[in-house]
């Protein structure tokens, strides 16, 4: 067997030593006392602390998980869920994009009765991902910093302000250009430019 040393290119199950001779770290799993690589990526043999690890080549996959905050756009709004293309994961965007189902019932804590004084087609929304059911990133906007972060009027295309410092009016968003009132469920940063 080659001796392996540390820059060494290896594959998953590739062997790289035993417990005997290193205490095993990131990148690697054991097997009947023999330490194997999980990943594709370098060697690292750390000599003072006798640990041995691989880096990988590649970063982990940019995926939405359970407990993410993502940021998309409304493609689409129905009488009881909008879909959202999701264009950032946390403080990553995506050089993809996957899409996440908002249902009526996760917009707010409180009932909302009509989606469409909630959320609109082109609001682009902070939310929180809840589920992965079905192969499907179901998402919800409860929360203060969930929800719409930038939206535009909806009869003439302008950029909507927010109205006022409470949330707790039901028509909270306006257009100067237009004089156009609207409703949204917005975060609580609506406007600043956080993505």
């Amino acid at each position: 067997m080659v001796e392996k040393k540390s820059g060494m290119f290896v594959v998953p199950g590739e062997r790289i030593g035993v417990i005997e001779e290193f205490i095993p770290d990131r990148g690697t799993y054991v097997e009947n006392g023999v330490i194997y690589a999980s990943n594709v990526g370098y060697l690292l043999i750390d000599q003072v602390s006798r640990k041995v690890s691989v880096h990988p080549v590649t970063r982990e996959a940019c995926v939405p998980r359970v407990g993410s905050i993502v940021v998309g756009h409304v493609v689409n709004v129905q009488s009881a869920m909008a879909f959202i293309r999701i264009i950032k994961v946390g403080k990553r965007f995506l050089s993809g994009f996957f899409t996440g189902v908002l249902h009526i019932s996760d917009i707010e804590e409180k009932f909302t009765e009509d989606i469409f004084d909630a959320i609109k087609l082109g609001d682009l929304v902070r939310a929180k991902v809840i589920s992965e059911a079905n192969r499907t990133y179901h998402l919800t906007t409860r929360g203060e910093r969930l929800g719409v972060i930038f939206a535009l009027c909806s009869k003439c295309g302008g950029v909507l302000k927010l109205r006022g410092k409470s949330k707790k009016e039901g028509k909270n968003l306006y257009c100067e250009d237009c004089g156009n009132i609207e409703s949204r469920k917005i975060a609580s940063d609506y406007g600043l430019g956080n993505l």
